[in-house]
């Protein structure tokens, strides 16, 4: 793994992912990079702009797609509900040229997936990073699979939040015979999809050390389940055994400060 300095310098602008997972995201492109001379990236729910600051950079990125839904108060797998509101596609491009970057091979489009207008663009890469329930996750893979060539990777990101999402993929992905591989990121929540020729990857030599796939899902069963608890649990009155509780309605709370 690069040095935590070399990370802070390939990603200049504040993002919403570990040192792991930035580099998680590094590997990927190297991956992609061996295999192809030439590679076009998707992105969903880019932020501030963070994540595409490396495939900006890289002269043989050719094209980036970025997708997010801006300005929405969105909700997450750990009831609560995130509130986005402020940050524009203006804002950040504004961020991403105040750090020397140049936008002309960057698309953008304001709203989910399933509102792209079709096109016969073909991806390489794609990060999923966009609205974190289960559904959202699961329909931005069935909107941007059709997008990805035969030999593509499909990253995610807060895997252990969106987990369920994943197995269902997985479980599309093998009724429909596709030849695939998933790979979870240890100490990371990082994790993809890898299709085609890239499912036979030797993945050893990109990315560090992965996690057993049972010991993710359960350990990610237990996560949603105590963020649950925490956000949305309350107990009443009463020194008894069983001590009434009431679940409220997830709230709002500022997703960036």
């Amino acid at each position: 793994m690069p040095e935590t300095s070399e990370i802070d310098r390939l990603f200049p602008i504040e993002s919403q992912s570990s040192v792991r997972d930035k580099a998680f995201l590094l590997a990927a492109q190297r991956l992609i990079g061996d295999f192809a001379p030439r590679y076009d990236y998707l992105e969903i729910g880019s932020f501030l702009g963070g994540s595409l600051v490396p495939f900006l950079r890289d002269p043989t990125c050719t094209s980036v797609l970025s997708i997010d839904e801006r300005g929405k108060t969105l909700p997450d797998e750990r009831g609560a509900l995130f509130d986005y509101a402020g940050v524009t596609t203006q804002s950040m491009l504004d961020r991403l040229r105040q750090a020397g970057l140049a936008t002309k091979k960057l698309t953008t489009h304001d709203g989910p997936i399933d509102s792209l207008p079709s096109s016969d663009r073909r991806f390489d890469l794609a990060f999923i990073d966009g609205e974190h329930t289960d559904q959202a996750c699961f329909r931005d893979f069935l909107w941007a699979l059709p997008m990805m060539k035969a030999d593509s990777v499909v990253m995610f990101h807060d895997s252990s939040l969106i987990y369920k999402a994943i197995r269902l993929i997985a479980l599309l992905l093998r009724k429909d015979g596709r030849p695939f591989a998933f790979f979870k990121n240890g100490n990371s929540e990082m994790s993809a999809i890898l299709l085609g020729g890239f499912s036979r990857c030797p993945l050893g030599l990109y990315f560090e050390a992965g996690e057993d796939c049972g010991d993710f899902y359960a350990a990610s069963e237990l996560s949603v389940l105590e963020h649950n608890i925490r956000n949305r649990v309350r107990r009443g009155p009463g020194e008894e055994r069983f001590e009434s509780f009431t679940v409220d309605p997830p709230k709002p709370e500022k997703a960036y400060y």
